[in-house]
This record gives structure tokens, sequence and C-alpha cells, in this order.
């Protein structure tokens, strides 16, 4: 597959992902009897979805830009041929999502005990105290551009080894860009009673509630890790 090819079905799969989140979110603010199956109770106020929207549309503008111009110039750490070899998709799928995350973990961290990045940049995304799909990405773009920089770490450690996947990538891609919709849907989740660690949608809640700890998204081994999880009874 040439480069532009491959490009092009991310951006697909970036573009698709956010489409479900956009309609996931109006269905939450207008569709009054989903509300029995939110975990808070706190109700959400259409005007505040409008209002978030410009910076939203924007975030996912920059993450189609970047994500082309970063697979453009990585598009030689990658197998050009689609070949479908199951034990190494679903490594390659684990250790980026691994590697993403622990990276991520330590970004979130640190956003929260530097006032400096709380107050002036991570500050934004917590204005959503009873988030909607669509509010993963209500964040100040330098936050998501720095966010966004694991799973490309993962992909340089990887290639060192072996080429990357682009299969991988897009299963990465498509179980990110979901994963993120749900754990910022306010939905109660159904996906963790079948993976273990997998973070789900009470989990990081309670983190935009609490505002100190629960700082994982993917998996919730790192808050048990670094005793940094949040109990459901504080």
């Amino acid at each position: 597959m040439d480069v532009s090819s491959f490009i092009f079905y991310t951006i697909l799969i970036i573009v698709l992902c956010n489409l479900f989140g956009f309609g996931l979110s109006l269905a939450t603010i207008h569709i009054s009897f989903l509300k029995k199956y939110r975990i808070q109770k706190r109700l959400i106020k259409p005007i505040t979805f409008y209002r978030r929207l410009p910076l939203i549309l924007f975030n996912i503008l920059l993450l189609i830009v970047v994500s082309a111009f970063g697979l453009y110039f990585l598009y030689p750490l990658f197998n050009p041929n689609l070949e479908f070899h199951l034990v190494t998709i679903i490594m390659q799928l684990f250790i980026i999502l691994v590697i993403d995350d622990l990276y991520f973990y330590v970004f979130h961290f640190c956003m929260h005990k530097n006032q400096y990045l709380l107050n002036k940049i991570h500050r934004i995304h917590h204005k959503a105290v009873t988030p909607f799909a669509l509010e993963y990405i209500y964040v100040h773009p330098f936050e998501w551009l720095m966010g966004y920089i694991g799973p490309f770490i993962a992909i340089f450690l990887i290639s060192f080894f072996n080429p990357v996947s682009m299969i991988a990538f897009w299963l990465y891609q498509f179980i990110r860009n979901i994963h993120e919709l749900d754990v910022h849907s306010g939905f109660k989740s159904i996906l963790n009673k079948h993976i273990p660690f997998w973070g789900e949608t009470e989990h990081h809640d309670l983190h935009h509630e609490k505002l100190n700890g629960n700082y994982a998204t993917t998996f919730t081994f790192w808050d048990h890790i670094f005793n940094t999880k949040i109990n459901h009874d504080k």
C-alpha cells in the first residue's frame, strides 16, 4: 500500500469515529430517556455543547493534519504489504496501546501536579465535570498535541525489531478513538467486565469529578501500580 492510501484510510477511521462521537453527543444532550443510563445525574445544557464545538472541531482538524504529516514521514517504518499475521498484529497492537497509555499517564499526571499546566492548559478539559463523548478532545491544542506523542514512540520502538503492521496501527486508531469517546460519554461501561484492567467510564468519570487521581485511560493498572486510583467511596 502506498503512503497516500495509508494516510487516507487512517484519516477515514478518525473521521468516522468522531462522527459517531458527534451523534452520540447529540443523543446524550437531546434524548431525555438516555439520562437514566448515565453515571452522573447533572443535566447537560445543549448550549454548553454548541459553545464548545468550535474548539472540538478545530482540534479534530488538527488531529487529521498532524496524523497525515506524521504518517507521511514515518511511512518507511511501516510494512507496506497488508499481511495478516494475527500474532504480529495482536502483539504490536498491545505494545502500542501500553506504551501510549504509559506515556499518557505520565503526561496527564504532570499536568495535574504542575499548577501552571493545570491552570493554563489542562483546566480547559476539566470544565467538563459531567463529560459527554466529544469532550475527549475539548482540550487546549497544546495538550492533545503533546498527548499524541505516545503512539509514535511505540512505532519507533517496534520498528527496531520489525516493520509496523498498518493493520495494527489502524486497530489502535479505532480502539483509542472509540475508547476515548466511551470513557467521556458518561454512560455506564460494559466492556470492562470482559477485558481485565480496561479503563471504564466510571474510572474516568471519577477523575473528572474529583480532579485528583485515576490518571490512566486505556488501562487502569497504571493507577494501581502508582497508587493513584480513586476509591468509589471517597
